[in-house]
C-alpha cells in the first residue's frame, strides 16, 4: 500500500484498513492461521496509518500556527496601576498584517485593546508563546515561568473578584 502524507489520504487508508480487517477477521475460524496472520499484518499497518495520521494532523496544527501568528510584528502591555490586582488595568497594543484598501496591499497596522479579555484570540496566542516576555511582573508573579498559566490564574482570579493566596498588589 502506498504511503502517503496527506490527512485526507491516510484518513482514507484508515477506513480501507479497517474494513479489510473487519472482514479478516470474520474469517479467522473458517481460514485459521493464514487469516489471523493477515488480521495481524492488517492490523500492524492500521497502527501505522492512525500514527502517521496523528503526526500529520499535528505537523499541519503547527503550519497553521505559525502562518496565523507570522503576522504579527510587536505586541506591547502597558499596566495602568490600581490598588491592587483587580482594580490594575491594562493596554495592549500589538502590531498586525492587514489588508488596506487604500494601498490594496496587507501592511502592519496597529491595534489597541483594554485587557486581557478584550484581546484577540490570535493576538493572545502570540503574546503567550511568542512573546512572554511582554506579560506584566504582576501577572507572571502568579505562575512564575509559565506565561499560559499565569494569565490563566489571572483572568480566573479577576471573574472572581479575588485572587486565591490572599490580595495581590499591582
Amino acid at each position: 500500500m502506498t504511503k502517503t502524507n496527506t490527512l485526507a489520504d491516510i484518513a482514507g487508508e484508515i477506513e480501507t484498513l479497517s474494513a479489510d480487517l473487519l472482514k479478516v477477521n470474520a474469517t479467522i475460524d473458517l481460514l485459521g492461521k493464514s487469516a489471523i496472520d493477515a488480521a495481524n499484518k492488517i492490523d500492524k499497518a492500521l497502527k501505522d496509518a492512525k500514527d502517521r495520521f496523528a503526526t500529520a494532523l499535528a505537523d499541519q496544527a503547527t503550519a497553521d500556527r505559525n502562518k496565523r501568528l507570522s503576522s504579527f510584528s510587536d505586541i506591547q502591555v502597558t499596566v495602568r496601576p490600581g490598588d491592587n490586582l483587580i482594580s490594575t488595568g491594562f493596554v495592549i497594543r500589538y502590531t498586525k498584517d492587514a489588508w488596506d484598501m487604500s494601498v490594496n496591499a496587507v501592511v502592519p497596522k496597529p491595534h489597541e485593546c483594554n485587557g486581557f479579555a478584550a484581546l484577540a484570540d490570535d493576538a493572545y496566542e502570540y503574546l503567550v508563546t511568542k512573546k512572554p516576555e511582554n506579560i506584566p511582573a504582576v501577572i507572571m508573579a502568579l505562575a512564575p515561568g509559565k506565561p499560559q498559566e499565569a494569565i490563566s490564574a489571572y483572568l480566573a482570579g479577576k471573574a472572581r473578584g479575588y485572587f486565591k493566596g490572599g490580595s495581590v498588589s499591582a
